[in-house]
């Protein structure tokens, strides 16, 4: 849970043992960096700007920007590993780098980095910020992994009673956040507003794991295995999931959704190559 592109890597082993399932109507659209190994979009932002991270041939991986049809990397000075996870309409992009555990947001207007470390924390790792500049991600405190939200320069510690670990994948444009807690028997979805936190999960999609929300709070994006060596990616809105596996792949996670419904995530070929994706929900669902 400690590192996004890790645990993308470690559930690989489940590609490729059955046929994959149809894909929902929309429109899919595979994302690759021009000479990239690979490529995961990860945050979308309203405009339909595009975040992630992508592996160069020299085994670095950096940051990029997808936007109005042109990529652009953004790489942490100095490190051989950038990755950025969240975007918001402001141009404020937040993610990390490895020299050591740097934890950042960077200004699109000024080109300017600024750290994000927790004061004591062994890591900082932030995922998702909102359009009033609050960050949410998880941190490193002793041995425990705990979630985090960060406002202003006052950090707030987001782990629901008896788990021993938790991170926090999204944020609302209200401040509700949205993530994942483990206690050592069993892993769950939880939420966080006005000081109380719920537990919760997807119907019809066992063991679903929530990657992020859209602004309203009306939308949860993840990933779930609906069968033996099948993952899928899914949309959980208007109390009804929409599953989502890219064409002609046994596995797809969706980690990002915009106020339009517009998808980012990451899907494996059959030849086991790593690319991003977008889904665009048919006309009538963006109307909804």
């Amino acid at each position: 849970m400690r590192r996004l592109f890790s645990l993308l890597v470690t559930v690989a082993t489940l590609l490729l043992v059955s046929a994959p399932l149809a894909p929902a109507q929309g429109t899919y659209a595979q994302i690759d960096v021009p000479g990239a190994t690979y490529t995961a979009g990860v945050g979308v932002d309203t405009a339909g700007d595009i975040v992630g991270v992508y592996g160069g041939t020299s085994g670095n991986q950096d940051g990029f920007l997808f936007s109005g049809g042109t990529y652009t990397t953004i790489a942490y000075p100095g490190s051989p590993i950038t990755r950025l996870f969240g975007i918001n309409d402001l141009g404020e992009i937040v993610g990390d780098a490895s020299i050591p555990n740097t934890g950042f947001l960077y200004d699109l207007q000024s080109q300017t980095f600024t750290t994000i470390n927790r004061p004591g924390a062994s890591f900082t790792y932030p995922f998702a910020i909102n359009n009033t500049g609050a960050v949410a991600g998880q941190l490193g405190k002793g041995a425990s992994f705990l979630g985090f939200e960060l406002v202003g320069s006052q950090y707030k510690i987001i782990s629901p009673p008896r788990t021993s670990t938790s991170y926090v994948f999204g944020i609302t444009a209200s401040g509700a956040l949205f993530g994942v807690a483990g206690t050592k028997n069993a892993t769950f979805n939880f939420s966080f507003s006005q000081g109380k936190y719920s537990q919760f999960s997807i119907p019809n999609a066992p063991g679903a794991i929530v990657n992020g929300v859209n602004p309203a709070g009306t939308a949860l994006v993840g990933y779930y295995n609906p069968s033996s060596g099948v993952t899928a990616g899914f949309i959980y809105q208007n109390k009804a999931i929409t599953t989502l596996q890219f064409p002609g792949s046994n596995f797809t996670q969706a980690y990002g959704i915009n106020a339009a419904g517009e998808v980012v995530g990451v899907f494996v070929d059959a030849e086991d190559g790593y690319h991003g994706f977008t889904w665009t929900p048919p006309a009538p669902a963006e109307k909804k």
